[in-house]
């Protein structure tokens, strides 16, 4: 979270999204006693106050950054789900060991599946979201097409000056850009959330989820995700979650 003293001075300063796109002007902030940003206020071009919880807001290279609502709530549900998934691998280890009770580990397992299945329902409907607006980006790029083919056919005909022609197209230009590169952000990260989801449901779903009974003393091992090896337990487990390259 970011803190009063790094907004010292920002009070008019423009805001801007992930994709240098203008959002609006910096016209006030809530913090708490902590210091800590709650929420700012932005004018939206003329147009009144947008609240904007302190989460989303980051201050890049001295700028007012705001990341898309879509985004903020698919990196967080990625994030809960790759902890979930670690710590159901965590469990499927402990249930091995001779010494932990077996009600104990049922019980910690029982507890990691409703999560997951809570999480698996908020994916879905960050899933729906994001898929929305993807297609609404397709539609503002159809009218910038639309736009761009417009203007186009006055210059060639003659009826615009090489100004406001060369004006028109610079701005067209950008806003495509603009939404071509959220699009691809989108696709990314709607991918990722796939693939983290599907991980973490196979956790759930994993035959080791009936293996490990106190008295069996054998390390039994079911598949877990696309790509599990067999192997004894180890420091290294803790690093287990879902690998996807960045864009």
């Amino acid at each position: 979270m970011i803190k009063v003293d790094r907004f010292f001075g920002l009070i008019g300063s423009e805001v801007r999204d992930e994709y240098d796109r203008t959002v609006g002007t910096l016209v006030s902030f809530s913090s708490g006693v902590d210091g800590e940003i709650k929420s700012v206020e932005i004018k939206i071009v003329d147009r009144g106050l947008e609240r904007i919880p302190g989460e989303r807001v980051k201050l890049v290279d001295g700028r007012i950054v705001v990341s898309p609502e879509w985004k903020f709530e698919a990196l967080r549900v990625i994030e809960a789900l790759e902890r979930a998934y670690k710590r159901r691998k965590a469990v499927e280890n402990i249930a091995k060991q001779s010494n932990i009770p077996a009600e104990i580990v049922e019980n910690m397992r029982r507890q990691l599946s409703e999560e997951i299945k809570r999480l698996r329902i908020r994916a879905e409907e960050v899933k729906t979201k994001i898929k929305s607006r993807i297609s609404e980006i397709d539609d503002e790029m159809l009218h910038v097409a639309s736009a761009t083919a417009n203007l186009q056919m006055l210059y060639f005909s003659g009826e615009i000056s090489d100004k406001s022609y060369t004006s028109g197209m610079n701005h067209l230009r950008k806003l495509n850009e603009t939404l071509e590169k959220e699009k691809q952000d989108a696709k990314h990260v709607l991918d990722k959330l796939e693939k983290t989801h599907e991980a973490a449901t196979g956790v759930l779903e994993s035959p080791t989820a009936k293996v490990g009974k106190a008295d069996s003393g054998e390390a039994k091992h079911g598949s877990i995700g696309p790509a599990t090896a067999t192997k004894a337990p180890s420091s290294q487990e803790s690093e287990i979650l879902v690998k996807i390259e960045e864009g």
